[in-house]
């Protein structure tokens, strides 16, 4: 896929292993070249596939596994084009279907201007 993370702004849901449930991309960025339909891609691998989108993926990981319901933080993507710096957010959230629960992440990536 085309290295689209200098272009991913908005808001994921993912579940515990990346993958999107729901999304809704910064409609303000025109440049956006993505399937239309993000359900069922993992975001760090097919989605944002970062230069150190690792290290992206172990700080979603590791809030996943803790109890704080949010965090905040400032992160510099390296991307191809130039290193990006982005606004994070992530919100822990459950879904209940079925009379089950399922734990699943707001991701929600934002320009630092």
């Amino acid at each position: 896929m085309k290295d689209t993370s200098a272009n991913v702004f908005g808001l994921f849901e993912l579940d515990l292993m990346g993958t999107v449930k729901y999304s809704k991309i910064d409609a303000n960025n025109s440049s956006v070249n993505l399937p239309p339909d993000l359900i069922g891609l993992n975001f760090f691998d097919e989605i944002a596939p970062f230069g150190n989108g690792e290290e992206l993926r172990r700080r979603f990981r590791y809030f996943a596994k803790g109890s704080d319901s949010a965090e905040k933080f400032t992160f510099t993507c390296q991307s191809n084009e130039r290193p990006l710096e982005v606004k994070v957010m992530l919100t822990q959230i459950s879904e209940r279907e079925f009379d089950g629960s399922e734990k699943l992440i707001i991701l929600d990536i934002r320009k630092v201007y």
